[in-house]
């Protein structure tokens, strides 16, 4: 175990941030010729303490002090487990937490026993989370109980205990954070679940979410947004249109997405819990009806959806989603992959044309960022002699920074967490996976 290796995925190496910022650009660009005359934004990220979301294996070397948190460099075969003394890549409320986290465990047998991994969950303006996941079952362990309690009020977080097929939450009414993000001059009010995906680096969301709005202000009708999450785009942008139909598969990031409907005061916006194929097969003229819609109250008659927002998981588009959005007179696209993005984008090249684009770093000092891009409807496309969608081919995909080979990457993702978190982004993607 050495610290020095574990460097290259904790420091923040800001001489030379704008240049591999401008490298993250070009090869964007280079994979969508389609946007070549595109209005082009590039949006930075604070070069220090931006990571919201981190998480560290726990090495123990001996009892006590012999007690440290490790990552893993996913281009190293060996996993060879890297010490971590610091994280400047992480919040200054994540910064705050982890020596403190450390400490208690090293002092407590009762909170060290089998803890094998730390997750920090912060937020830009809310609360925070720090879960404690153990390899033991601690579902009747009432001393560990009592202690993470204590704990939980000392460091002033909501403290969520994890084991084999059981969760419990101390010192706060769910396993969640509270954020407020400031999205084109307003607050926007978002719980956050401990578990499901969250934007990893708030101050980029905010820019995202807002670049999101501004390119949908001349909206008249009516917007469906697909893999909605929590409402993090979707309550923002629902103040542009009249009506919002949003979908999701997740039950608990559909029953979160309605609470922050409340948080928020919105009033013309409904949440369904569908896939993408079956909001497409919903959607189509005489479609058999579907019992979610109707339990969410959904009529789709009194609908005019000209709007389509999409920010889907790590490998795109599926057809069924490609087929639906070349129905659409507008679609804005966010994607966590720039190559299966400049995939969707070929397809959808037969009925659109990207009119505006943009590159988000939510992912500093690594090879990844996220992108987004405007696409409008030419006028007089025959549906019918477009090409059919195709599937894409499950290969894992390759890093877009490099050379581009062939067509049809994919991958699955979790969906950033859910996938942008897994390998050789190290420290930045708060992955010191076990």
């Amino acid at each position: 175990m050495t610290d020095a290796n574990a460097l290259k995925l904790t420091r923040c190496h800001t001489d030379d941030y704008d240049s591999q910022l401008q490298q993250k650009v070009d090869a964007v660009k280079a994979l969508i010729p389609q946007a070549k005359d595109a209005a082009w934004e590039v949006h930075a990220s604070p070069k220090t303490a931006f990571r919201l979301r981190c998480n560290f294996q726990v090495w123990h070397e001996a009892e006590g002090e012999k007690l440290y948190y490790v990552m893993y460099d996913g281009d190293n075969e060996r996993r060879t487990p890297l010490r971590v003394v610091d994280f400047p890549r992480g919040c200054a409320e994540t910064q705050r937490l982890m020596p403190l986290v450390l400490e208690a465990l090293r002092g407590d047998d009762v909170l060290r026993d089998k803890c094998h991994e730390v997750r920090f969950h912060t937020t830009l303006r809310g609360s925070s989370v720090v879960v404690l996941v153990y390899n033991r079952p601690i579902d009747n362990d009432k001393t560990l109980k009592t202690k993470a309690e204590k704990l939980a009020k000392t460091l002033q977080v909501v403290l969520v205990g994890r084991s084999s097929k059981f969760r419990v939450t101390l010192n706060g009414d769910a396993p969640r954070v509270r954020e407020t993000l400031k999205v084109a001059g307003k607050d926007v009010h978002l719980y956050q679940l401990e578990g499901e995906f969250s934007q990893p680096n708030g101050s980029v969301c905010e820019k995202m979410v807002t670049w999101a709005v501004e390119r949908t202000t001349s909206s008249k009708n009516d917007l469906l947004e697909l893999y909605c999450g929590n409402g993090n785009f979707t309550i923002p942008m629902s103040r542009n249109f009249r009506k919002v139909l949003a979908t999701e598969v997740s039950k608990a990031n559909t029953e979160c997405a309605r609470e922050n409907l409340t948080a928020n005061e919105v009033k013309n916006v409904q949440f369904a819990r569908l896939n993408a194929k079956e909001t497409a097969d919903a959607l189509q003229e005489g479609a058999r009806p579907f019992k979610r819609l109707t339990e969410a109250g959904v009529d789709l008659s009194k609908l005019k959806l000209e709007t389509l927002f999409v920010d889907p998981p790590r490998a795109g588009l599926e057809p069924a989603a490609i087929g639906l959005a070349r129905t659409f007179e507008t679609v804005v696209y966010v994607s966590c992959n720039p190559e299966t993005l400049a995939d969707d984008i070929e397809q959808l090249s037969h009925t659109h044309d990207v009119t505006h684009a943009a590159v988000f770093d939510q992912f500093p000092y690594t090879r990844h960022c996220e992108a987004g891009v405007l696409l409008k409807k030419r006028p007089g496309v025959d549906l019918s002699s477009v090409p059919e969608p195709r599937a894409r081919e499950k290969k894992k995909s390759k890093r877009y920074a490099g050379k581009r080979k062939g067509k049809g990457k994919g991958g699955g993702k979790e969906k950033k967490a859910r996938g942008e978190e897994a390998s050789a982004s190290g420290g930045d993607s708060g992955c010191a996976v076990s």
